[in-house]
């Protein structure tokens, strides 16, 4: 059984990382796309680099709901803002995951996000879910179930 939890923004470690998993697209609708450009094992946790795409139609819309407003976060009503919503599952957590570092930009033609999301635990199964959704914008709930390559704490290269 899943337990909710939610993983909040944080400051990522000094160190390098070791690449578990390449690239991934998360999910796509026409005109707008969500990826993974690799999940990176720290000796406690893991950093993803998220990234969005959109143009035509989706770009405008993205657009517009991420930069119309000033207004906090309210999903339920008409004219509000909004950004995609990234959750994450590990062992028996699951849940929300709030960005550490994100920019975006765009307008009628195209629209790019970059975000990176912190995880403080490490999957003991070599199992990581993500899900990935912006109504909004055009991108639909998308589940993706990545299975992390076996790595070792010496894999972790040290900045200092």
């Amino acid at each position: 059984m899943m337990r909710a939890h939610r993983w909040p923004a944080a400051v990522e470690p000094e160190d390098l990382g070791a690449v578990v998993h390449g690239p991934v697209v998360l999910g796509r609708a026409t005109g707008i796309v969500a990826g993974l450009r690799c999940v990176f094992a720290h000796r406690d946790g893991l950093s993803l680099p998220f990234v969005l795409r959109a143009e035509g139609v989706q770009a405008e819309a993205a657009a517009r709901q991420s930069f119309s407003s000033h207004l906090p976060l309210d999903e339920s009503g008409p004219g509000s803002w909004s950004e995609p919503v990234v959750a994450i599952g590990i062992g028996d957590h699951e849940g929300f995951a709030d960005p550490s570092r994100s920019s975006g930009g765009g307008g009628e033609d195209s629209f790019a996000l970059d975000a990176s999301f912190w995880v403080d635990e490490l999957p003991t199964d070599g199992k990581l879910t993500i899900t990935v959704s912006w109504p909004q914008a055009g991108l639909p709930q998308t589940r993706t179930e990545l299975a992390l390559r076996p790595w070792t704490a010496e894999e972790v290269l040290p900045l200092l």
